[in-house]
């Protein structure tokens, strides 16, 4: 089912994070506008809807299990990109963490926990897919950002620098990369009703005023779904997108433009 009307037919993509929420949706999506999938998560049993992805496609969608703070994980999801499909076109890097506190509460671990699976794990994808698309001349990476990453919010401690630094590395990579043909673009998302989000209501002791105030925090009245995230990542993948290289996309229903 493809209610978008776009093909990615013969497009090769890699999804970090592809266990739930945006990841999974954009994996979902980019099944059915006919793309072949490495899903890349850490999760030892697949999700049911990813189990149902594998029944509907069973010869476009191949799992990589790791974790995308440690440099192996790159290389197996490269390595498995290139033996069952022969190429890499599209990587989302959507893989993150978030630990909820102020900086300076942070310990050195979880800082490091933090940067680690949010930032250095782009720097893997980097050192080992960027190779591969050099050679081919052509590649998209896709990087999952925040309204963090933009503007200064209440116990994003360590989270809110890993986004910024996300944002600027795309900045880094596209010109870099301009001349190889490969675009970098980042796509920065307001709240965005995934389980995690759920989670968070749920543990906030008052999860109908938590959701009030996730929609009240946005100008457009509500927060986004999985979906229409999905959707923006489908479009950045096709050739009507082709002159974005370097944004920084807000998708956060005018956050940031308070």
């Amino acid at each position: 089912m493809n209610p978008l009307k776009i093909s990615l037919e013969g497009k090769v993509a890699i999804v970090t994070g592809a266990s739930s929420g945006i990841g999974l949706a954009i994996t979902r999506t980019y099944l059915d506008c006919g793309a072949k999938v490495i899903a890349v998560f850490r999760r030892n049993e697949i999700p049911e809807e990813l189990a149902e992805c594998l029944k509907l496609y069973p010869e476009s969608l191949f799992i990589v299990r790791g974790d995308v703070a440690e440099e192996q994980t790159a290389i197996d999801y490269t390595k498995a990109a290139l033996d069952k499909f022969g190429r890499i076109d599209i990587v989302i890097s959507n893989a993150a963490i978030s630990i909820v506190k102020a900086v300076h509460l942070h310990t050195p671990e979880e800082w490091d926990t933090v940067m680690n699976a949010n930032v250095k794990s782009l720097y893997y994808t980097a050192r080992h897919v960027i190779p591969v698309m050099m050679e081919q001349k052509s590649g998209l990476i896709l990087i999952s950002g925040s309204i963090s990453g933009e503007a200064g919010i209440p116990t994003q401690g360590a989270y809110a620098p890993s986004k910024g630094a996300l944002h600027q590395m795309t900045r880094q990579m596209a010109i870099e990369y301009a001349k190889y043909g490969i675009r970098v673009n980042t796509v920065a998302c307001g709240t965005v009703d995934t389980p995690i989000v759920h989670k968070s209501a749920e543990a906030s002791g008052d999860p109908e005023g938590y959701w009030k105030m996730l929609r009240d925090a946005h100008p457009i009245g509500r927060i986004a779904s999985a979906e229409e995230v999905a959707a923006t990542y489908a479009y950045m993948a096709t050739d009507y997108a082709s002159f974005f290289t370097g944004a920084i996309l807000m998708l956060d229903g005018g956050y940031t433009a308070q």
